[in-house]
């Protein structure tokens, strides 16, 4: 490996686990090509935590020293389950960034109350009209996570939520079409419409452990709720955990399984859309 590349680190934080996978660069006469190495997990318990990733943020900094140094820079996937989303409609009244997140940060806390004053936030770069998807966390996690990385000094390069990991996996295929996509992790799942690309509606539910059979009635009820004429029945599922599970069969709807290839907790983390932090 060239001592001008440096190592990557993809990291999974969740609330039962952490994941981490080291990758190196190695130039071949096929080109430049992405080696994966072996992936070690840190199992933690935060379901009786307040804050559930509290948990994994010190088995995170108990794993962290064994891949500092060799030039390593890292990316990190935040669950679902550690944050919010919300859609805000296009304002024309919405004149600078400031504006946009001071909007944001009223929706929020229209949703979910005084806490949401405290949280971080970021929107996704949508052009034109089109609503904007905002994604919220607590600022303790991110700070939390600053520090943890900063002590093992290893450069923290992008934090991801996972569903935009998830989105971005796929967004290059979907074009400019109609469909739904489909997160899920371990109690819950995360529901987005999208059309010709765009946010239309973002769900976050909690659902059971027979999730692909919970699914298609999910997505009747979802459908119903979006009050449109039309919906698309392309559904786009990302679950880690499928293995070889078959995907469920219920017409109309479709179910597409996006294959994550080589990430922690099974989430492929380039070209963000949207990053809490830095640029990816």
């Amino acid at each position: 490996m060239s001592p001008l590349w440096p190592r990557e680190l993809r990291v999974g934080v969740f609330p039962d686990r952490v994941t981490l996978l080291p990758a190196r660069r190695r130039l071949s006469w096929n080109g430049l090509s992405r080696v994966v190495d072996e992936p070690h997990g840190v199992s933690c318990d935060g379901a009786t935590e307040e804050s559930p990733w509290h948990a994994a943020l010190q088995a995170l900094e108990v794993a962290l020293p064994e891949f500092s140094g060799h030039r390593t820079a890292a990316t990190v996937i935040l669950s679902n389950h550690f944050m919010r989303y919300t859609l805000l409609p296009w304002s024309d009244k919405l004149s600078s960034a400031e504006e946009e997140l001071a909007f944001a940060r009223h929706c929020f806390t229209r949703i979910y109350g005084p806490h949401a004053e405290s949280w971080a936030l970021r929107l996704s770069p949508e052009s034109g009209t089109a609503p904007r998807l905002a994604s919220a966390v607590d600022v303790e996690l991110i700070d939390g996570l600053r520090g943890v990385f900063g002590a093992a000094g290893i450069p923290l390069k992008s934090i991801q939520p996972h569903l935009m990991a998830a989105y971005n996996s796929f967004r290059g295929g979907l074009g400019r079409h109609d469909a739904w996509l489909a997160v899920l992790e371990q109690g819950n799942l995360c529901l987005a419409l999208l059309r010709r690309a765009r946010w239309m509606r973002i769900r976050k539910l909690r659902i059971g452990g027979a999730a692909y059979a919970e699914l298609p009635l999910i997505l009747e009820r979802e459908a119903y709720l979006a009050d449109e004429l039309e919906v698309p029945h392309e559904v786009y599922l990302w679950d880690p955990e499928a293995g070889g599970a078959a995907l469920p069969d219920s017409p109309p709807w479709k179910f597409h399984p996006l294959c994550p290839a080589s990430a922690p907790g099974g989430t492929a983390v380039d070209s963000p859309h949207l990053a809490i932090e830095g640029t990816g």
